[in-house]
């Protein structure tokens, strides 16, 4: 049978949480989590029927949340706890499972809150309007694709060597690989590369971008490039501007589908590395 549960948590900014289905509260209404808001722009047309469109936007969404008190019993303990965690001056990710499926809206900000007081012995309810200032949602963990991989050798039942040791595995290096993303919206890319040796120049693109990263990485340096950050490090600090192309690091994303991923150095020949693209995906809805 089909999961039909609902759980939402609250993380605030300084680490305290809340439960809006659990033990103390129950859902009783959730709006906001489906489709964002979309802004067309259109210019009428000078000559003839219809419009020009000129533009069109995802809006931030809001996330409208109403729980209600389970034992009306504990009046005295869940109001205080509900009034003290609903505070503007801080920041909230929410993370909402819906029929089995996680989804992920950081960064919200509190925009109105309401537990009204009344008979203080019916069973309070709680009535709270989040502002996701982005209009997507993310996934519940990140996916992580390596560029080199090892061909287990110990298990073969016969391996000669002229040495006469036995070969425990053979590393092998990709320049390129072919990401599957099945996210509905598109997505940013970090990629890591720590040197093993010698590496001079760096290539990092996807599809028909790509970036050229003017350095010399020696063992052990580690590189970092993050398009939604829009920063190039090397070992933790920035790497100087003109030793790459900024505007093209943020058209590093990941498309619905197959997208192909490289990773090299100006000399292809050179695997004096390691390497890895990481992605979180981005989601219109739960």
């Amino acid at each position: 049978m089909a999961d039909r549960t609902v759980q939402l948590r609250a993380v605030r900014s300084d680490g305290q949480v809340f439960e809006y289905e659990g033990d103390d509260w129950g859902i009783t209404s959730l709006e906001g989590l489906d489709f964002p808001k979309f802004e067309i722009s259109k210019a009428d047309r000078g000559y003839g029927n219809g419009s020009i469109i000129t533009g069109k936007r995802k809006e931030a969404r809001d996330i409208d949340i109403v729980a209600r008190e389970r034992n009306a019993g504990n009046n005295t303990l869940d109001r205080p706890l509900a009034l003290g965690f609903h505070n503007s001056n801080f920041t909230f990710d929410l993370y909402v499972t819906y029929m089995g499926v996680t989804r992920i809206a950081k960064g919200c900000e509190l925009q109105g809150s309401k537990c009204p007081s009344g008979n203080v012995f019916d069973a309070l309810t709680l009535t709270v309007s989040y502002l996701h200032p982005d209009s997507d949602l993310l996934g519940e963990s990140s996916d992580s694709t390596n560029f080199t991989a090892v061909d287990p050798m110990w298990h073969w039942s016969r391996v000669y060597t002229q040495g006469g040791s036995l070969i425990w595995g053979v590393i092998n290096h990709a320049t390129s690989k072919v990401i599957n993303y099945l996210g509905s919206e598109d997505t940013f890319i970090h990629v890591r590369l720590e040197a093993t040796g010698l590496v001079e120049g760096v290539n990092i693109g996807i599809g028909s971008i790509n970036v050229h990263i003017d350095c010399t990485l020696g063992s052990g340096d580690v590189l970092e490039l993050d398009s939604e950050a829009k920063t190039v490090k090397v070992n933790g600090v920035d790497l100087a501007p003109a030793n790459y192309d900024g505007e093209l690091v943020p058209k590093l994303i990941l498309t619905y589908g197959d997208n192909v991923v490289t990773v090299k150095a100006d000399d292809e020949g050179n695997t004096a590395f390691d390497a890895d693209v990481t992605y979180v995906g981005r989601y219109g809805g739960i």
